[in-house]
Order: structure tokens, then sequence, then C-alpha cells
């Protein structure tokens, strides 16, 4: 199957960008009438455009591309109020209707005076992007060893970024946060305002610390809710960050189990229960088991120490029927199917939205990351030495997105400001980990609130999005702790 690359706009008219910073024209329409499938239903207030940015832009007279925007204005303007852009994350989503979720949270009161401003990223829904799926791989079967799955998995990552990558490497080299921001200021100036403010979750928190760090003068106000790192995409890093905070998740249910000793036979205290449960692992890892069709690895072991409490008592039983050399009595669940990539052969409001863009994901994680990220001997020997340190929960993340990666970009870092610069981290999440928001308030010099929740993004579902109302209003900054999502 030929493999569809960028293709003309067929969308609404793109003013064209000569270069220069100078405004450019948006020819605004309703997104609902101009985007088809719009993703908002009944919307009658988002308004969508878009604009010419250069593909490179240490090439700034070449090749352009283009970029779908989109604002919902304000509805009492207050004169001077820069707009909010908003990106609640990615990378890979379409991030254009951003601007209208945000008028349904804790922010919303902020359109009344400011417009929201939204775009999809380049590469992503309605941008310019490449359309580039998985082909099918045959699966390891049910008994391979965890090294063989593993290896497995790099190899398809591998096939699907060097395919995908070769079908316009030019513009998959460009997808980078540095150049997002550099979009994003393109935009400022079509707008016609000297300088935006920025409200980013998730990968989002990346293209505006990129911004920050390019255009500090052009910058009012930025919030970062749930912060990526600043800078180092070194995922065997990452991944043990990651697991950090999921082996904090894992203790309560290894000291429910110890109180239950007589019942479980596990172990009086949780460095017992904790080994006992390691050696388990490490004999599935090595003979894997396999329930009601279901591949029964390691993981799987991790998996019911983390479940939630009013599932420990099922949780446990499984653990000791597999311990004991047979199968949970709860069968596993099987996986649904991984969804297929459907190719979009054409880009622009006039035509389908592209839906998750793997090539654009894995292209921003990984035209920065290091050697180790993309060779699978350092990234499984990273994983086995994780495992080693902690043998019950270590080494169960294994982000293969940078297999044999075959570009490069400069790993920019960024810059402490002089704009005020407001962080949110979450203390207990895995996605994010607060050490991530931790390292970005050291690194920009922006101040940190911590979350009390392990909620992904959740500040704007909270009372403490009035916080970040007060910051965008008066630029009043917010430290200490407040309460997120209680649990149950």
């Amino acid at each position: 199957m030929a493999l569809a690359g960028v293709q003309a706009s067929t969308g609404l008219a793109a003013a064209q960008d000569s270069g220069r910073t100078a405004a450019t024209e948006l020819r605004w329409q309703l997104c609902s009438t101009a985007a088809v499938n719009w993703p908002v239903p009944n919307d009658t207030r988002s308004e969508c455009a878009e604009l010419s940015v250069p593909m490179d832009y240490a090439k700034p007279d070449g090749r352009k591309i283009t970029i779908a925007v989109s604002r919902v204005k304000a509805t009492r303007p207050k004169a001077g109020a820069a707009p909010i852009v908003v990106n609640l994350g990615g990378p890979g989503l379409f991030n254009i209707a951003d601007s209208h979720t945000l008028t349904r949270r804790g922010l919303a009161a902020l359109n009344s005076e400011r417009d929201f401003i939204g775009l999809d990223i380049r590469g992503t829904g309605y941008s310019e992007h490449i359309a580039c799926a998985y082909e099918p791989a045959a699966e390891p079967p049910p008994t391979a060893t965890e090294k063989s799955v593993r290896k497995a998995e790099f190899d398809n990552e591998a096939e699907f970024n060097n395919r995908c990558a070769a079908v316009d490497p030019e513009f998959v080299r460009q997808l980078t946060p540095e150049n997002a921001a550099r979009d994003i200021d393109r935009l400022r100036a079509a707008l016609g305002t000297e300088k935006i403010s920025y409200y980013g979750t998730s990968f989002g928190t990346a293209i505006g610390m990129a911004y920050r760090s390019l255009f500090d003068r052009r910058t009012e106000r930025m919030w970062l809710d749930s912060v990526m790192p600043p800078t180092g995409r070194h995922w065997p890093t990452l991944d043990g960050e990651i697991e950090a905070v999921g082996k904090k998740s894992g203790t309560p249910m290894l000291a429910w189990l110890a109180q239950r000793d007589a019942e479980y036979g596990l172990g009086t205290d949780e460095s017992t229960v904790a080994r006992r449960l390691g050696d388990l692992r490490s004999e599935l890892e090595r003979k894997p088991r396999v329930s009601g069709g279901v591949r029964l690895g390691g993981d799987w072991v991790g998996d019911q120490v983390i479940r939630p409490r009013e599932e420990w008592g099922e949780a446990a039983r499984n653990l000791v029927a597999v311990r004991n050399g047979g199968t949970p009595p709860t069968p596993p669940t099987p996986q649904a199917a991984k969804a297929a990539r459907t190719p979009v052969g054409t880009f622009g409001l006039g035509n389908p939205r592209s839906g998750m863009n793997a090539i654009q994901y894995n292209a921003m994680l990984c035209n920065a990351s290091d050697p180790a990220s993309r060779r699978f001997g350092d990234t499984w020997a990273a994983r086995e030495a994780r495992r080693a340190a902690d043998p019950l929960m270590g080494g169960r993340y294994f982000s293969a997105w940078c297999a044999k990666w075959p570009l490069n970009a400069p790993d920019a870092k960024p810059v402490r400001g002089n704009s005020a610069l407001q962080l949110s981290g979450h203390l207990y999440e895995a996605v994010t980990p607060h050490v991530w928001a931790e390292r970005a308030r050291d690194a920009t010099g922006g101040t940190l609130l911590t979350v009390l929740d392990n909620v992904h993004g959740s500040l704007p579902s909270l009372p403490c999005a009035q916080k970040a109302v007060a910051f965008f209003r008066t630029g009043q900054k917010a430290e200490g702790t407040c309460e997120g999502i209680q649990q149950p």
C-alpha cells in the first residue's frame, strides 16, 4: 500500500507567510461549519482558521506548512488582556478544541475577559501531518519469555519508525517542541497581540517551556500542570522515575498481606511478602503461564499488587493460586486488540482530522532522544538493572517509542526567564511524576504548587483552579500545597 505524505491543503485558504513575524491575516469561520467532523457538538462559539508557517525555521523562505487554529472569543473583552493559548496534552493528539474544553472547566471565568486560543500542533489533527499506520505484526507465543516479548515490541516500533519517518524525513525532523513554540509565536503575531499567556498540561508543558525559553519577552503569564521534565529525552531514566511512583502505590497492599499471613501464607512482614512475590514474578518472566488464553507474565504480579483496595482479596487469592502452581481463580481479562491507525490522505479544516498520530508522537519524544533510548540492548539492560534493584516492581515500564529512531534534533535546554511562570505537580502521580515538576522549577525559576492527588492534569477540576484564575488576572503565584481529587 502506498503511504500518503504531506499534501496540499484543501481546507480554508491559508494566509501566506513571508518568513517574517509580521501579522498575517487569519480568516475566521465557525469551526462547526468550516472543520469537517468538528469534535464539539452544537458548538456555536469556536472559530477556526489556518496559518502558514515555515516548516524549517532555519529556512524561513523555504517550504511552508499549514497549522489549524481556533479561538473562543471573550464574552466581555478586557482591553489589553493577552489571549490564553491552551494545550491540554499530547503528543500525537489533536488540540484544536482545547480552547473550547477550557470554557467548561475551572478556568472558564477567564474567558469573560480573554480569548482562549487553541491549535493543532504541527503533525497532528487538522494541521499538516503524515498519514502512516502500524503494519500488522506477529505476536510472540503466549509462553515467550519477557525478553522475547519486549524485543518483538521494540522491533515492531523500529519498523514503524523507520518506514514512517522515511515518508517525509525533513518534515518529521522538524517535529519538535521548539518548532511548535515557534508556530505559536507566528500565531501570536497573526493575532496582532504583543504578548500571549499560556495554559498547558502534560506534553503541553514541554511546548510551554520551549515557548518561554525562546520568547520570554512575548510571554505574559504561563501556568503548566502535570509537568514534563525540562530536558533530556532519556527514556530508560524516565521509565525508572515513573516506576518509583508505582512502587509506592503497591506498598499498602504488601502491608495488608503481611497482616494476613495466616490466610495467604506470603509472610508476616512487608519485605518477606515483597521477596516472595518478586520470586513469583521472576518465575513467570522465565516461564509464563496461560490462563483463559491470556498470558500470565511477570508484570501480572505487579498488576495484582496495585489493584484498588476493594479488590485486594481477589488479587491475593489470584497470587496464591499462581504461586502454588495453578492459575487464577478469577481469569484475567483479555486485552483489547491494538487499535489500527487509519491513514488520512489529506489535511486541513476541509478534511477529517488525524486521530492519534503515532509518528508525530514518537518524533516529539525521540528527535532529541539520546542513543540509549534507541537501542534495545541499552533499554533492556536499564530495565534489568531496575528489576534487580526491586525484583517485585522494578522494570515494569519499557518505553520502546524511540526504537532505532533515525533522525536527530538538538535537545534544547529551558532558560530561567523573567516572565511569570507557575507550575503545578501532582504528588502521587505516575504519568508525569512530581520529581519532573521539581526539575522544571529548578531549570526555569518557576513557582511550584503541589497538588495532593495522583490524577494527571486535574487542576481545572479542583477548587484550587481559582489559584490559576487569580494568577492569570493578577500574576499572584501559589506555593505550598492544595487538595486534589480524593480517591476512594
